[in-house]
This record gives C-alpha cells, sequence and structure tokens, in this order.
C-alpha cells in the first residue's frame, strides 16, 4: 500500500507515542518518533516530513523553542506543525499558534480527532503546494508571454530601423566610390598642371610653389585619400552591421530555411564586437565547408548573442572566447567557451530559469539563457553546460539538420 504521507510525533511519553504511531500507521501514514526536540530537528535535517504532531512539554528542548528553530530554517519552515499537549490555557493555545503552528490538539487526545486533523492539514498542505505550483508556472509562462511581445516588438522597431539605415547608407557607400575616383583624376590632373607650368612658364612657377605651401595642397592631397578611405570603411561596416539587425530581427513566424549556422555566430560577433574589442580574444574553429542545416537563422543569432554576451560578461578584465563549430552525426555541433569566473555547481540547474541572474542589479534580467534554451528546443535540439569557479564556462549545443 502506497503511504499517505511521512508524519513525524515527537512526544516524551512512551505511551502516547506507541497509540500514535499504531492509530497513523493503521491509515497508511509512514510514521517517525522522536522523544524531545534535537531529535525532531536531527530527523527533519535527514528527511523532511509532510507534518509534525509536536508535544510541547519534552526534556532538552521543548515544543515551543523547537517549532521556533524549524520556522527559522528556510528548509522546514513550511512544514506544518500541530501541536499536542496537556495544556489547556487560551494563553498556551495562542502562543503556539503565533509560533507557526497550524493547529493545537488538547490531551488526553481522540483518536478519531487527531486522524481528521492530520488528514486535513495534510490535504491543505498538498492543496496548497500544487495552487504554488500552478501559479510558478502561470507566472513564467506570463513572463514568456510578456518576453515575445517585447521581442516581436523589437524585431519590427529593429527591422524599420535597419531598412531606413541601409537606404541612405547605400547612398554614402556609392557616393564614396565615386569621390575616390573622381579625386584620383582631379589628383592626376593637378600633378599634370604643376608639371606643365614648371616646364613652360617657369616664371610662375615659384609662385605656383608657394600657393601650393599656402594652402597645403600636397598635405591634403595624401590626407583626403585616406579620409575617404576611412568614411568607405565606416560604410561597409554600418552595412554589416545592418545586416546583423535583419537578421536578428527575423519574427517567431519565419519560415525555416537552408543556412550556415557561422554566419548567424559572425553576425552575434559582430553585434557584439564593441562588448570585447581590444580585451579578449575570440578563437574561431570552424569545420571547413559545413553544410547548410534547415533553421530560423535570426532565433539562432539571437541564441548566439545571449550565449557570447554572458561569456563577455564573465570576463571582467582580459581573456579568451573560444567557438567550434563541426558537423556531427545528423547536425551540427556548436560549443561556446569563456576562461571567465564560472559559476559554482549548485547554479547551473538553475541558469534556465527566466528572471534567475547571478549579475549585479541593473546589469540583466535573467531571460536571456531561458530564451535561448526556448530557441535551441524549438529546434529539436539541446543544449548543455558545464563550469568550474575562475576558470570557465561551456556551453554545448547541438542542432539537427532538418
Amino acid at each position: 500500500m502506497n503511504s499517505q504521507g511521512i508524519v513525524l510525533i515527537a512526544d516524551d511519553n512512551e505511551n502516547n507515542l506507541r497509540v500514535l504511531s499504531t492509530m497513523l500507521r493503521t491509515e497508511g501514514y509512514e510514521v517517525r518518533v522522536a522523544k524531545n526536540g534535537e531529535q525532531v530537528l536531527k530527523s527533519v535535517s535527514l528527511e523532511k516530513p509532510e507534518i509534525i504532531l509536536l508535544d510541547i512539554h519534552m526534556p532538552v528542548m521543548d515544543g515551543f523553542e523547537t517549532c521556533k528553530r524549524l520556522k527559522d530554517d528556510i528548509n522546514s519552515r513550511d512544514i506544518p506543525i500541530i501541536f499536542i499537549s496537556a495544556l489547556t490555557e487560551t494563553s498556551s493555545k495562542v502562543k503556539a499558534l503565533e509560533m507557526g503552528g497550524v493547529d493545537y490538539i488538547t490531551k488526553p487526545f481522540q483518536v478519531e480527532e487527531v486522524k481528521v486533523r492530520v488528514h486535513t492539514h495534510l490535504l491543505l498542505r498538498r492543496k496548497t503546494l500544487e495552487l504554488e505550483l500552478t501559479l510558478n508556472n502561470i507566472k513564467q509562462l506570463q513572463t514568456k508571454l510578456i518576453q515575445s511581445e517585447k521581442m516581436a516588438s523589437l524585431g519590427v522597431l529593429v527591422a524599420g530601423i535597419a531598412h531606413e539605415i541601409n537606404n541612405p547608407i547605400n547612398f554614402v557607400y556609392a557616393g564614396i566610390n565615386s569621390l575616390i575616383k573622381n579625386f584620383m583624376e582631379l589628383e592626376k590632373g593637378i600633378k599634370e598642371v604643376i608639371e606643365w607650368v614648371r616646364q613652360n612658364k617657369p616664371e610662375v612657377a615659384d609662385e605656383l610653389e608657394n600657393i601650393r605651401e599656402n594652402y597645403a595642397i600636397n598635405k591634403r592631397l595624401e590626407v583626403i585619400p585616406q579620409l575617404a578611405g576611412d568614411i568607405k570603411t565606416g560604410a561597409i561596416r554600418t552595412t554589416e552591421i545592418v545586416k546583423g539587425l535583419r537578421l536578428f530581427s527575423r519574427s517567431e513566424n519565419e519560415p525555416k530555411t537552408k543556412a550556415d549556422i557561422t554566419e548567424s555566430i559572425e553576425t552575434a560577433l559582430l553585434l557584439l564586437k564593441n562588448r570585447y574589442k581590444n580585451r579578449i580574444q575570440i578563437e574561431k574553429q570552424y569545420q571547413q565547408n559545413l553544410k547548410p542545416i534547415r533553421c530560423y537563422p535570426g532565433q539562432l543569432t539571437q541564441a548566439f548573442i545571449n550565449l557570447i554576451h554572458n561569456a563577455i560578461d564573465a570576463i571582467p578584465d582580459k581573456g579568451i572566447i573560444q567557438i567550434e563549430v563541426r558537423e556531427t552525426e545528423g547536425g551540427i555541433s556548436i560549443s561556446i567557451a569563456d576562461d571567465g569566473i564560472g559559476m559554482p555547481a549548485e547554479l547551473l540547474s538553475r541558469i534556465y530559469d527566466p528572471f534567475f541572474t547571478t549579475k549585479a542589479v541593473g546589469d540583466g534580467m535573467g531571460m536571456g539563457l531561458a530564451i535561448t534554451h526556448g530557441i535551441i528546443e524549438r529546434h529539436m535540439g539541446n543544449i548543455q553546460v558545464s563550469s568550474e569557479v575562475n576558470k570557465g564556462t561551456l556551453f554545448e549545443i547541438f542542432l539537427p539538420a532538418n
């Protein structure tokens, strides 16, 4: 027969222990006993009972002190405690309830009364836990919905910005190429004019030289191509950023397409470049001739942004982030490793929880890894993490080919 629950009975009276134990075991409960408060605390530390029947007058540590210790401990404060005592004064009952007891039964107790009260409080506790779990699930779902709406809105905004930037930057890019070409022809013509004057009008050659020096023509002829080159580099960089923003902004409804995973990683690195340049070395090992896989490129870019962003934040000074991409049986394997501060083992099971973060207030909402986990799951892939304090963290991702 399955146990109806674990009940811990604390009483220094052997007869009371025997009667209560027999009665509760008959009802299908698993029963443990203790004869003083210290035994109660030790028993609870080894395995939490679902409910405690606690006498007040006990040697070593009485019921009130025992209750206080249990309620002060985060691991045991939620265990329902029913006081069973010969004390009938109202003040004793009030004190017991104020200290956290859920009920108070006076001795001599009635067996049927104890049965009903134990059953009632166990049922209440289980329903409360179910409600708390349901509420937590609702909050998590609500959080995901809110975040999904935010990301969808952000995607539309980013797509619009990228479109608006793209047109003028195309004019800049085309214009600077034309400007460079025209300047080269102009520079050639200026040099020919100067040479002609020297050969055919030597009487004005000195004056021409003075003009060149007064207006620093030679220096300007050298600087202008450099400035034009810088503008062209900036235009190319802006074009790359716009491309990255467009890839990032693809919506939840984007169709699966065949894409090169390394392009999503490179887009993520591009968008995060200002956060790691001159500080963190990126070491990349991409297998050559990788086959494209069917995926949601925009979402994967977002996932890689989250992972690389975390790796950057985990490195307080200078460090290395290693990214490896290779084909494996049935798909693509991606690993992202950093040599940062790492995480203790007890935190690893919580890192995908919404709003869980180890960062300082204001430095992160704790949604990045939750979103990343959801994206990888949507691709029918899996993600694993390993970490060691002061040595770094490794994320390993597998994405199926289809």
